[in-house]
């Protein structure tokens, strides 16, 4: 089980979370595109298809960046400017560091569980949407969906920061609080906002599901 290198950046400005896609590509823009880290696309047309090392999120209301193991080497890109001028949609503004947090965070799995709540988590793909869809009578059904899912997302951050687990990993959704609509590449989708157990110990505010890299599925864990 690996340590994962964890670096959280909260900037002096508050953000809304629709604007956090606005947000990345500000950031991006003043990296010069060096790193594909920052955005995971190759070049002009290819997407990398990996668990995001660099997430952009909104933590205490303000504009964050969250960086794992070659994300948080790769953040040099971005410190090493003068000028943290940022517009953000029609917005400019001067970003200027308010918090920074550095650590290891060991990541394994446990005898224990840990409790977690998860924030506008887009967990169905098409498939599994038409699926969701067709147990709408079944609620242990659609539950046990869901954690089938959750689990799957957790193996993707253990695969995306080089864990290769060998133990089974272990979820239970203990409360859904809120599905809503939000929207995703143009469409509107489902988003859960839930609690949930694990015997896996994950670090605050790393994503899990889809479009993890603006700001959904957010992770942050309950008591101690």
């Amino acid at each position: 089980m690996p340590k994962v290198r964890y670096l959280k950046l909260r900037f002096d400005q508050n953000i809304f979370p629709y604007d956090i896609p606005r947000f990345r590509a500000a950031v991006i823009e003043k990296t010069q595109r060096e790193s594909e880290l920052f955005h995971n696309h190759k070049g002009d047309d290819g997407f990398a298809y990996r668990y995001p090392l660099i997430q952009y999120k909104v933590t205490h209301r303000k504009a964050s960046i969250i960086c794992l193991n070659e994300g948080a080497d790769e953040i040099h890109h971005l410190l090493q400017n003068k000028d943290m001028t940022l517009r953000v949609g029609h917005t400019v503004q001067d970003y200027t560091i308010e918090d920074i947090e550095l650590h290891h965070h060991k990541v394994q799995t446990w005898d224990r569980q840990f409790e977690y709540s998860l924030l506008n988590w887009m967990a169905l793909n098409q498939e599994h949407y038409r699926r969701w869809q067709s147990l709408e009578s079944d609620e242990t059904a659609q539950l046990d969906l869901l954690n089938g899912i959750l689990r799957g997302n957790i193996l993707a951050f253990a695969k995306g920061i080089g864990w290769f687990v060998e133990d089974r990993i272990l979820t239970e959704i203990t409360r859904i609080r809120e599905i809503k609509p939000l929207s995703f590449k143009g469409r509107d989708m489902p988003a859960f906002t839930l609690n949930f157990r694990t015997n896996v110990s994950l670090p605050d505010y790393v994503g899990l599901g889809k479009g993890v890299s603006v700001g959904f599925g957010v992770v942050k864990g309950i008591g101690d």
